[in-house]
């Protein structure tokens, strides 16, 4: 009895499959275009490039008995790089990819039938193929992340850039193509205070800062969130200075109160968009440090003596001015007798001098009354 002939290893069929690929890169080029649109604008010669280098690889593995390493895989970096380039999305380079795997696939089964290939080998050899499949996909998924990371970035420094030119009263050239230039905005400015969330933070004030006709524009800088909104954001939680809405020459303005808009809010424990309309004197007392420091000394530091009692003094304080100084109506609403009220308002008289009947008075007790002492 005659042996049984040797089955021959894969590189039987290296040879005619070599010679097959330029049928293989014409055929795979068709079908990439009719299956996938994103490809119609990449130039057949782009493609067919790609397309090349994806059935070498193949070959390179088939020839070494080796499935490369994703990271080996520069071939399919470049493509990543040029479709993404291109607006191609990353799910249909991998699956440009497979069909040139599909097709040399198809075309090594074929042969390694006709040229009676052991099935350990050609079982051997189409686990390669999808393992150098699984490899690219591997590859062109992290190249193609590193770059949206990388555009996103440098998106997010022009974005910071242009809104740092409109604040400081420039008017950079993409302004234009940012901004609309018949809106009027509002310069906003919010402190982080979780830098793990400040992405979130800077779309919420986005999008509730933007009108379906004019869009906010918001960046993260330096330990902040600001920019321009359209409308007053829908943030509660955070405080928020916001500056009147002006036209974008006049931003300037706009900023300077929304940051001093924003220092009070946080010096008085105050949360959502803070402006000229909910701090109105306020935020001009807070304007000058040197009064403040000088109604502090007169009518709160003589309350030292008597911490424990100069609280309750301020709480009284804050509800008579709130009742339109009204006693009764304070004592109601911190639920005192009348006379509680009467006895706390001319205890503060005797500590420090004032004279509630006197409008210069008035006015620094109310100042220190609500604003407390000046920040350090």
């Amino acid at each position: 009895m005659s042996a049984l002939p040797k089955h021959p290893d894969v590189s039987a069929v290296l040879g005619p499959l070599s010679a097959s690929l330029p049928e293989l890169a014409d055929a795979t080029c068709r079908q990439i275009y009719a299956e996938l649109a994103s490809y119609t604008s990449i130039s057949h010669e782009a493609l067919t490039a790609a397309v090349r280098r994806n059935l070498d690889t193949a070959m390179k593995a088939l020839a070494s008995g080796r499935i490369p390493h994703p990271g080996q895989l520069c071939g399919a970096a470049l493509t990543a790089r040029e479709r993404f380039d291109a607006g191609v999305p990353v799910e249909e380079i991998v699956r440009g990819f497979r069909i040139s795997i599909a097709l040399i696939h198809e075309r090594f089964v074929d042969l390694a039938v006709t040229r009676r290939l052991s099935a350990e080998a050609t079982v051997g050899g189409v686990r390669l193929m999808w393992g150098l499949a699984d490899a690219f996909t591997t590859r062109i998924i992290t190249e193609y992340h590193a770059l949206e990371v990388d555009a996103a970035l440098r998106d997010a420094h022009r974005r910071a850039s242009t809104v740092r030119a409109l604040l400081a009263g420039e008017t950079p050239a993409d302004a234009t193509t940012t901004l609309n230039p018949t809106a009027q905005y509002a310069a906003i400015r919010c402190h982080i205070a979780d830098a793990a969330a400040s992405e979130l933070l800077r779309r919420r004030l986005e999008a509730s800062g933007s009108t379906p006709t004019t869009r906010a524009v918001v960046v993260v800088d330096g330990g902040q969130c600001l920019g321009l909104v359209a409308t007053r954001p829908s943030v509660d939680d955070v405080p928020v200075g916001i500056g009147p809405f002006v036209r974008i020459d006049d931003l300037p303005r706009s900023d300077r109160v929304a940051q001093q808009a924003l220092a009070l809010a946080r010096h008085l424990d105050r949360t959502g968009p803070q402006g000229l309309d909910a701090l109105g004197w306020r935020l001009a007392a807070a304007s000058r440090p040197d009064v403040w420091q000088h109604y502090a000394d007169r009518f709160l530091k003589p309350l030292e003596a008597e911490p424990t009692y100069a609280a309750e003094i301020l709480v009284t304080l804050r509800a008579w001015f709130a009742a339109g100084r009204s006693i009764p109506r304070a004592a109601k609403a911190l639920h005192v007798h009348v006379n509680t009220v009467r006895h706390r308002l001319g205890r503060f008289g005797e500590l420090t001098g004032a004279d509630l009947d006197d409008p210069d008075d008035l006015v620094g007790t109310r100042w220190v009354s609500e604003l407390g002492a000046p920040p350090k």
